[in-house]
């Protein structure tokens, strides 16, 4: 099952629904898009010709279909969060792990300043995003218990709060990962450990609920409409 928006007016946004596709129905195609940074994952394309939708797979009809996809998305961004924290949790442990067993001049590569500060650096950044998110999850969390649902004045600033983590932590995600593949030398460079889906993995990360340029840009008209405020 996939869900999918489509709208009755070429590039009018207002009239989009929100459908509940089965994949196996006539019209509905996936092809596997190339992405060299993430071989081992399959990203498709979905092609959709003469698609037909029974009525009782209509999640959203026209003009409700962008109020749902909006609706979630919050949530999605801090779905990436936790899924950038935890990536740049495995880099770390990757490469912790490697800094302790491996030796030079027979002694630990991790008690080598130039390997143990900036992994000190990379754990104080990664558990001070994890806090955050966590907190967060919490306050989402309490407010679901309590109301069944998220208040409209709460989604709203939940808005910038979500894109500055999904900002922030795509961009963390990216470094460590980097960093991390460095600091294990050539271990870091070859497919016989985890870093190098990881590292590959977090090139594509900014892309998914929102380009890096596209958080920018919520989070400037947030400041806008805090201006007006005053």
């Amino acid at each position: 099952w996939a869900v999918i928006y489509a709208v009755t007016e070429k590039d009018n946004g207002n009239t989009m629904s929100q459908l509940l596709v089965d994949t196996s129905w006539e019209g509905w195609e996936v092809e596997r898009v190339n992405i060299p940074w993430t071989p081992r994952i399959f990203i498709g394309k979905e092609t959709m010709t003469n698609l037909k939708v029974p009525k009782e797979c209509v999640l959203g009809k026209p003009g409700l279909g962008r109020s749902h996809l909006f609706e979630g998305l919050n949530l999605e961004r801090i779905g990436i969060v936790c899924l950038n924290a935890a990536e740049a949790w495995n880099a770390f442990t990757h490469a912790v792990i490697y800094s302790n067993m491996r030796k030079q001049f027979d002694l630990e590569v991790l008690k080598y300043q130039g390997v143990g500060f900036p992994l000190a650096d990379i754990w104080s950044e990664i558990m001070s995003l994890t806090l955050a998110t966590l907190n967060l999850c919490q306050t989402i969390d309490a407010k679901m218990e309590k109301l069944g649902t998220l208040p409209k004045e709460f989604n709203l600033a939940l808005m910038a709060t979500a894109s500055q983590l999904k900002l922030v932590s795509s961009k963390l995600c990216s470094r460590v990962c980097y960093e991390c593949a460095n600091i294990m030398g050539g271990a870091g460079v070859c497919d016989n450990t985890l870093i190098y889906d990881l590292l590959g993995i977090s090139r594509i990360q900014e892309i998914g609920g929102g380009t890096r340029q596209i958080q920018q840009y919520i989070l400037s008209r947030g400041l806008r409409q805090l201006f007006k405020a005053l």
